[in-house]
């Protein structure tokens, strides 16, 4: 079954208002709106830190946290930077330990996919997104795949609706030139950025993403050039949700020096080569 609404939030939203897990695990690099959405579907959370290999919530600490505390009996686990690899057997081991555990594939960050086997997944969802700055920006769309024997009776399925169907194939249609585009904005970036700084192949689905001990400065160069811009996610969220936010975090060690740099439609080619180029002047 999909649940398809103009965003991803909002299928979340509607899933969690529906189900009788209360207390999810998210990880520590999250976007604000997905504990949000949690708080206003009147659930619990907490948050783990980042695995440093795959910039996701570390599993081993997550299963730590499942097999020692039985209040949990949810997880939201986010492909960090639209990074791709197979999370199954993670999800199994979740399973393993408690099979009420909630299991929440966070892809937003990923290329959308159309064919995901929810039915033969240890996830109970996926979800993704082509709103604002993902890997498909057409400003709108979220859309979630779900089982259809355990939620029939709460929602319709939307995979056949002719406003889904249509939303499809403008993803679709536009899958091929925003990969080429990628492609060739990463390869600008690789190719005139040292190496020794990149943080990974598999980390530039979403932007490219490099590692420089003089962010800030780097940074306020770019932003300095008209029409020039970057970014730095994902910062430690838990400071706004806790009296106590965690110390000596792992996503505060990325953060303090990562920027990404843009590879979607809003940059061209002219405006990366002029972004490396600030980038080799300044980067130390």
């Amino acid at each position: 079954m999909i649940l398809f609404e103009d965003r991803a939030s909002t299928v979340l939203y509607k899933v969690l208002s529906v189900i009788e897990n209360k207390k999810f695990l998210l990880p520590l690099n999250i976007c604000p709106i997905v504990p949000d959405t949690l708080i206003k579907a009147n659930k619990e959370f907490e948050f783990i830190d980042i695995s440093l290999d795959t910039l996701c919530m570390s599993q081993n600490k997550a299963l730590k946290k499942i097999q020692d505390d039985n209040s949990i009996d949810g997880i939201l686990f986010v492909k960090t930077f639209g990074i791709e690899f197979n999370i199954q057997p993670f999800y199994k081991k979740i399973k393993e330990i408690n099979n009420n555990v909630f299991i929440i594939d966070d892809m937003c960050l990923c290329a959308p996919k159309f064919d995901y086997d929810i039915e033969n997944s240890y996830a109970d969802m996926s979800i993704f997104s082509s709103g604002y700055s993902k890997y498909i920006d057409i400003g709108y769309g979220g859309y979630g795949f779900i089982e259809d024997k355990k939620f029939r009776k709460n929602f319709q399925d939307t995979s056949k609706n002719k406003y889904f169907l249509e939303y499809k194939k403008t993803i679709i249609d536009r899958m091929k030139p925003i990969k080429m585009h990628k492609d060739e904005l990463n390869c600008i970036y690789k190719v005139n950025i040292p190496r020794k700084y990149h943080l990974g192949n598999e980390f530039t689905n979403w932007r490219f993403s490099f590692l420089a001990d003089n962010k800030d400065e780097i940074l306020q160069a770019i932003f300095n050039k008209e029409n020039l811009f970057a970014s730095s996610h994902y910062p430690q969220i838990d400071y706004k949700y806790k009296d106590n936010p965690m110390q000596n975090s792992n996503v505060n060690k990325i953060h303090k020096n990562i920027i990404n740099l843009f590879n979607d439609f809003r940059f061209t080619r002219e405006q990366a080569y002029l972004v490396t180029e600030i980038v080799k002047q300044h980067i130390r």
